[in-house]
């Protein structure tokens, strides 16, 4: 099968558009946010579990409620340099805390908290 030279354009442009659609297949963004707008007073420990996963960091406080913690860390493009990136901007840590009593939700809050190297 010989391929005209009229059909090269386009198969330049499939080939390319192919590479490109391929690139965006890296590993899922989680928006920490969204999720967390989806938490209700109310929900058990199950539905949570079932919905985030296991909580990055979990702990007892005074009132005898746990405090669940999930977490993401963003970077910006300019701190992944060597050497260099810890000069270069800063981290942002987005934390959604969810408080239970007597396994179900009473509060849920989400903050970001910037660090500075």
């Amino acid at each position: 099968m010989k391929i005209r030279q009229n059909n090269l354009p386009s198969l330049f442009l499939i080939g390319t558009l192919m590479l490109f659609l391929a690139s965006c297949a890296g590993t899922p963004k989680k928006y920490l946010a969204v999720n967390a707008s989806l938490v209700k007073q109310g929900q058990s420990k199950a539905e949570i579990s079932e919905f985030f996963g296991p909580p990055h960091a979990e702990r007892t406080n005074q009132a005898g409620q746990e405090e669940w913690y999930y977490y993401n860390v963003h970077r910006h493009f300019w701190q992944r340099i060597p050497f260099l990136g810890h000069h270069l901007g800063k981290e942002e840590v987005e934390c959604l805390q969810i408080v239970l009593e007597s396994g179900q939700v009473i509060k849920a809050v989400y903050y970001v908290q910037c660090i500075q190297s």
